[in-house]
């Protein structure tokens, strides 16, 4: 059995996602607190954890840092906002899924974006870009780069 912990504390989006998760074989617990996380985490071993924050409200520790502490070996997925900046910890986790999570997107990042090598979304920041002929870098906005 494989075994995922949901920390989000918007109660539809945990619901959908954790119907997803058990769609794909993983027995599931769901909190919404960081600290209800962060115990479940001391408790019992997962072998991926969900998590729509990327901070613990309140504190001044980093939940993606506690998180790799208590669970070196599992995989952290950072669930984002559709449209929404990515937060400064954006590297501590192991792969992304933006929101609402579909199935492909998650069966995607759990087979593939868990080891690295896996395709994962570009921040939402300006971008610089050079065309021939130009000597100036214009700033390219990720909206632009869309299709």
């Amino acid at each position: 059995m494989k075994y995922a912990l949901l920390y989000d504390d918007d109660a539809a989006a945990r619901r959908h996602s954790a119907t997803l998760l058990k769609s794909l074989g993983y027995v599931v617990a769901e909190t919404t607190t960081a600290q209800a996380a962060l115990n479940a985490m001391q408790a019992l071993h997962f072998d991926v954890v969900l998590t729509a924050k990327s901070h613990a409200s309140g504190e001044r520790r980093a939940l993606p840092g506690e998180m790799s502490r208590l669970g070196p070996d599992t995989a952290t997925i950072l669930l984002v906002d559709e449209d929404e900046p990515f937060p400064p910890q954006y590297d501590e986790f192991s792969a992304t899924v933006t929101k609402p999570v579909t199935v492909r997107s998650l069966r995607h990042v759990l087979e593939f974006g868990l080891d690295g090598t896996g395709a994962r979304p570009v921040p939402a920041a300006v971008r610089y870009e050079r065309r021939d002929g130009q000597r100036r870098r214009h700033a390219r906005t990720a909206a632009a780069t869309r299709r």
